[in-house]
């Protein structure tokens, strides 16, 4: 919590201790009782000056490096303490889960963990909202939604259909290959010419039909190409602001895989480094694919545009938006086989809200709650007046 906060506060300037509160709870996951406590740790690492009037504190001055990672920072300053028998149990299991699901009974018995103190940490787990537990198949599945976001009912009855083993090897090519074309792989057997079993073949087309891993489409004409990604991180590990900027990444990637795996006429030789004269000029030189192989992701993301240089031949050029540009470097990451499990909480919206006055923080936490309570699925005449009245307002 203490790193994840210094993260969000970072650059920021002075804060009103209530207003960090609310905000804190609401969208940081950081509940208020909690906050003291984490401020005291960011204060004793030096990331935050605490004003207090006797021992109440009003007001936060954030002082995090811009240039150092705040969780080797909060790393460092907890070596300073001995943790207790639960917190090496919980802090191994968490190990474990952040690569894949495990079967609960194979993971206590290989890690020897001792019965009551793996309960007490499964408990732990439950209630921190850092391990679930899914029966599937007469078996216990452990899963962390801190790694896994989408569907885990599913993801552990699928664990549980074809063990640990095949699961993590399919897991880790995916992590390596980002983006790959689900036709290919079905096709050759392999990723990237690494082989696969029938198992784990019929793994992957699982994952992708249960939209486990949230495949992206692409649709030119005639031709349709399904590219898979690793499962999406957590809210614990991705904010809901930058869950648009990651559906952008995955689609810019699988446009740049099109091309360099299944290209009209010419392929592209090294994704990354396309990716990257993109960021650096704004721009892709002309050719004659662009139009059909970006189309999708400057319509639909907004992420670019075109520019004809002469007749049939395109230049894709970025939207220089900051968005946008996060957009490309994700990209950039996972074409270098970086993992899909990234660290994007920095939430724009919670840091422009730690700015404002406590009521109208109250006022916006307030309605944005109440939408969430009100989404309800409307009724047939009800979306057929609505239509209507938009009909009649055109």
């Amino acid at each position: 919590m203490a790193a994840s906060l210094a993260v969000q506060i970072r650059g920021l300037p002075e804060l009103d201790y209530a207003v960090l509160s609310r905000v804190s709870d609401s969208l940081f996951n950081i509940p208020t009782v909690a906050l003291k406590p984490v401020l005291r740790t960011l204060s004793e690492s030096g990331m935050v000056k605490l004003y207090e009037t006797g021992k109440t504190i009003t007001k936060i001055d954030p002082d995090v490096p811009y240039f150092e990672d705040v969780y080797q920072i909060i790393g460092d300053y907890s070596d300073q303490y001995s943790f207790n028998e639960t917190e090496q149990a919980m802090v191994a299991i968490m190990a474990k889960l952040k690569e894949h699901p495990e079967n609960a009974d194979r993971l206590i018995a290989g890690m020897g963990i001792e019965k009551g103190l793996a309960q007490r940490c499964l408990t732990i787990g439950a209630d921190s909202g850092l391990i679930t537990q899914h029966r599937a198949r007469g078996q216990t599945v452990l899963l962390s939604p801190v790694y896994f976001a989408d569907n885990n009912a599913a993801l552990a009855d699928l664990l549980a259909k074809v063990g640990g083993t095949d699961f993590s090897y399919v897991l880790n090519i995916l992590q390596s290959h980002q983006g790959w074309p689900l036709s290919m792989i079905i096709a050759s057997q392999q990723v990237a010419g690494q082989p696969l079993t029938t198992t784990q073949v019929h793994l992957i087309k699982l994952l992708a039909a249960e939209n486990m891993l949230k495949p992206p489409t692409l649709e030119i004409g005639s031709f349709r190409e399904t590219f898979l990604f690793t499962p999406r991180p957590g809210a614990a590990r991705l904010s809901p602001g930058n869950r648009e900027i990651y559906e952008r990444a995955m689609a810019l990637l699988s446009a740049v895989r099109k091309g360099q795996l299944l290209p009209f006429s010419y392929a592209i030789n090294k994704p990354a480094i396309l990716l990257n004269a993109l960021l650096r000029d704004g721009y892709l030189g002309a050719n004659t694919e662009a139009f059909r192989q970006y189309g999708k992701v400057a319509a639909v993301f907004n992420i670019g545009y075109f520019v004809e240089t002469k007749p049939g031949w395109h230049q894709f050029h970025l939207r220089r938006t900051e968005e946008n540009e996060e957009a490309v470097r994700l990209a950039i990451m996972l074409a270098e086989g970086g993992s899909a499990r990234v660290e994007m909480r920095h939430d724009k919206e919670a840091r422009a809200l730690l700015q404002m006055d406590e009521k109208y923080v109250t006022s916006v936490l307030g309605s944005r709650s109440l939408r969430e309570r009100q989404k309800v699925a409307p009724s047939a005449a009800a979306k057929e007046q609505w239509e209507q009245l938009t009909l009649a307002l055109v």
